[in-house]
């Protein structure tokens, strides 16, 4: 960017920003993760206990949708991810076994249907878009940054292709960008994590894409873990054996849906149990217009600190973390931060799920 300037007679260069340096070629080993495997090496051992997140089935790429966070796996089974989690002004993107790396498996939405058109691919919670590492129509690495982050590593509109139909009817698609003109396939080597880069020679590569699914008879040790000093009632609604985790933004538009920012809190007849009913409706109302096959995670919670007792609404991210907002201003927080004004926390004794 230049900045100038301007009188009535004459235009002076200011100083012109200096463009971000080129990125260099990713190194053989993902730092933050030095438990888990070298690229090329299994470690079966790192599976352990079922997390309280798993992924769907595959679903058909008609039924994305821009308001929904997906995982997108590779033909190898491993799950596209955003190194460190994203911590970086730009992180690479790279395809790992999700049971070793799904700290950085980050829920990830496209801007439109990519069966219909080009969409951007988006690190959601980061709003980074997938960009190429250059403009070369050979092969260039794919990496995660701000959409603005320079005009010389664009970003990469995805169209999905169907490719294959296994027997069961699970459907592997290619994601495929235009750069000016050429077509670039989405890619990442053998192993059991290797880099994503896009290629206009090789379109072995095929996706399938994932929902984040919460476990139900995970749902009492997420929230004893929570709160481990609580004893509360959780209660659940459904026979279903799985909830759809959902993101914050997602639980923000159903807070913009459900209208609850023109009420007042009032102690007769309108008051924080109120709200959170209201809140609870709107999500399994946002839920039938959606056609989840399963039910949003999002509940109810009752607590108690010494200035008394609220209620408000929880639910469970795509990180598996519990999340509470309050339903009276649209506030989010980590349920471990759950505190009333003064700054005390709450103890949960009721759960509605």
């Amino acid at each position: 960017m230049t900045l100038l300037q301007i009188t009535p007679t004459q235009t002076t260069e200011l100083f012109t920003l200096p463009l971000p340096e080129p990125h260099g070629v990713p190194g053989d080993q993902l730092a933050g993760h030095p438990h888990a495997p070298r690229r090329g090496e299994d470690r079966s051992d790192l599976a352990g206990d079922s997390p309280p997140i798993v992924l769907s089935a595959p679903i058909p790429v008609d039924q994305i949708d821009a308001n929904t966070p997906y995982v997108i796996k590779d033909n190898y089974g491993r799950a596209m991810c955003v190194e460190n989690a994203g911590s970086g002004s730009w992180d690479w993107a790279y395809f790992g076994a999700y049971d070793s790396y799904s700290a950085d498996v980050l829920p990830l939405s496209f801007s439109g249907n990519p069966a219909d058109a080009p969409a951007s691919l988006i690190a959601q919670g980061l709003n980074w878009p997938l960009h190429a590492n250059g403009t070369a129509t050979s092969w260039e690495y794919a990496f995660w940054a701000p959409s603005n982050y320079s005009s010389s590593n664009p970003v990469t509109p995805l169209a999905a292709h169907l490719t294959q139909t296994n027997p069961d009817g699970t459907q592997f698609y290619r994601l495929v960008w235009q750069n000016s003109g050429t077509p670039m396939y989405l890619c990442s080597d053998s192993g059991s994590w290797n880099w994503a880069y896009l290629s206009s020679s090789d379109s072995s590569a095929m996706f399938t894409f994932h929902k984040f699914y919460v476990q139900q008879q995970k749902l009492a040790s997420l929230f004893s873990a929570t709160w481990p000093n609580s004893d509360y009632d959780l209660q659940v609604n459904t026979g279903d054996e799985y909830y759809e985790a959902i993101t914050s933004g997602r639980a923000m538009l159903t807070y913009q849906n459900s209208g609850l920012a023109a009420y007042n809190w009032n102690d007769r007849y309108f008051d924080c149990d109120d709200f959170s009913y209201v809140y609870k409706g709107q999500a399994a109302k946002d839920a039938y217009v959606a056609k989840p096959e399963y039910g949003y995670a999002v509940g109810i919670i009752f607590g108690g600190a010494p200035s008394g007792g609220h209620a408000v609404n929880v639910f469970i991210d795509t990180s598996g973390t519990v999340q509470v907002i309050e339903p009276q201003n649209g506030q989010v927080v980590q349920g471990q931060n759950w505190k009333d004004h003064n700054g005390a926390a709450y103890s949960p004794y009721f759960i509605l799920m």
